[in-house]
């Protein structure tokens, strides 16, 4: 890759290659600790219901979660005709769909937002244009890499300003600086929203600091724009 982009500028070619290296590798890591946090009470709940093969059926569960969207659908569906064979009547079915839906909820809702917080750099809308792209143009295979090639985009656009727009377009960097934020407040005439952010920059940052890199520079973009 270096010698593609040349010897120019080895220093940022360099950071901008391990920042990469290191974006994907958090993504990854965390990705299997929450399959395997989805997998296990998986396999617990198949076993408990009865399912045959429970355990298979959860590491297939674990594997097809890497797959975004239709992967989690996927190893869903193998127990659920499993266990419309082995059980007469809805109920079986229902219970482990049941199993399925709720655990999907949680590892979405709870899980995955704890754990990934902002390793990748993505934001949420990113991640899903992401998907899309990808998908239409590699297809299954693009889906599976999706993130971590968007991830490498978005660390070239911060280390390339010719590429800075693919930072704004999908990086999960604020729209505005936070001096520049409550100024903006401020000139739409709502002072609540600009007092509920300095009240939110106030609980990380003392009095003076506040003043110093919030309030006094929203001041002179007020000087400028008179």
């Amino acid at each position: 890759f270096i010698r593609l982009v040349g010897y120019g500028d080895l220093h940022r070619t360099t950071e901008a290659l391990q920042e990469a290296g290191k974006r994907v590798g958090r993504y990854l890591l965390m990705q299997m600790v929450v399959n395997i946090v989805y997998a296990i009470p998986i396999t617990v709940g198949l076993w408990v219901l009865g399912i045959p093969n429970a355990l298979l059926w959860g590491l297939l569960a674990l594997a097809l979660r890497f797959v975004p969207y239709i992967g989690p659908v996927i190893g869903a569906l193998l127990p659920l005709f499993l266990a419309l064979a082995v059980a007469p009547g809805w109920s079986l079915v229902l219970w482990t769909a049941g199993l399925f839906v709720a655990m999907e909820m949680i590892t979405g809702n709870v899980i995955e937002p704890w754990l990934y917080g902002s390793r990748t750099g993505l934001s949420p809308l990113a991640i899903i244009v992401a998907a899309i792209f990808w998908t239409w143009l590699w297809g299954p295979l693009g889906l599976v890499l999706s993130t971590p090639l968007t991830v490498c985009l978005v660390v070239l656009g911060r280390h390339v300003p010719q590429f800075e727009f693919l930072d704004v377009l999908f990086g999960n960097e604020p729209v505005l600086e936070p001096h520049a934020r409550l100024y903006q407040r401020l000139l739409a005439s709502d002072p609540e929203e600009a007092t509920d952010h300095a009240e939110e920059i106030l609980e990380e940052k003392y009095l003076v600091e506040f003043y110093d890199k919030v309030a006094i520079p929203a001041l002179l973009l007020g000087e400028q724009d008179r």
